[in-house]
């Protein structure tokens, strides 16, 4: 399918979400409290039960994915599953 745009009209860009300014405080506070295996699933479990919407499967594996190259998560790739685990660097400093 193609677009054809009239000359001389303007389009605006899409607006991307817009995240809580907060967001990233709270899931690496809950990434450090409580530990253990992050998925999409939970992060999105975790933006629902703080802010009461929902969150594309995408974006909670952008911000996942974003703290692991940032070397703040390890990413455990196994056949039958995908997480992510606090970095081992990061629990030393926790300790």
């Amino acid at each position: 399918m193609t677009t054809v745009v009239q000359a001389g009209a303007t389009t605006a860009p899409a607006a991307g979400p817009r995240w809580p300014a907060d967001w990233d405080r709270v899931l690496d506070t809950a990434i450090r409290t409580w530990g253990g295996e992050w998925t999409t699933g939970r992060v999105q479990l975790l933006y629902k039960a703080r802010y009461g919407d929902g969150m594309h499967r995408a974006d909670a594996r952008a911000f996942l994915s974003r703290r692991a190259h940032q070397g703040q998560l390890d990413l455990i790739n196994r056949p039958d599953a995908r997480y992510y685990t606090l970095a081992r660097t990061a629990r030393k400093d926790r300790t």
